[in-house]
């Protein structure tokens, strides 16, 4: 629930950022809030709803960045980019994961299946040659 709220807070934050016109300083608290964005990101453990939020958190973000690029410098641009392979990451990492787990569940599944069915077939052929 705590996690929950602190999304809500941080897309409210970017939400109102966004909403705002183009300033001569909206450069610094567009930077800010991509910082802020990557240090939650680095720090919260994911789940579902996290990534969801932190998903709307992130159009938002690149809302605002197509409209203040030309005003960006090369390394706010690399660092904002930086700040999306981060989360990227970190959503390919926790989808690895759960598909990691399902694959490991499938692959214990099948090797109990195999062992049951090569102990079925030897015991077939054990009766058909009266061993």
């Amino acid at each position: 629930m705590k996690k929950i709220v602190s999304i809500t807070l941080l897309l409210a934050a970017f939400a109102t950022a966004s909403g705002q016109t183009v300033e001569k300083n909206d450069t610094a608290r567009f930077m800010r809030e991509c910082r802020q964005f990557d240090q939650y990101v680095l720090m919260t453990p994911f789940d579902k709803a996290v990534i969801d939020s932190l998903t709307e958190c992130q159009d938002t973000l690149i809302a605002h960045y197509r409209a203040i690029k030309p005003r960006l410098n090369d390394q706010q641009v690399e660092e904002y980019n930086r700040v999306k392979g981060h989360f990227s990451r970190r959503v390919i990492e926790y989808r690895g994961e759960k598909v990691g787990e399902g694959l490991q569940a499938t692959g214990d599944s099948i090797a109990k299946a195999a062992g049951r069915v090569g102990k079925a077939v030897g015991g077939f052929f054990k009766g058909v040659f009266n061993r």
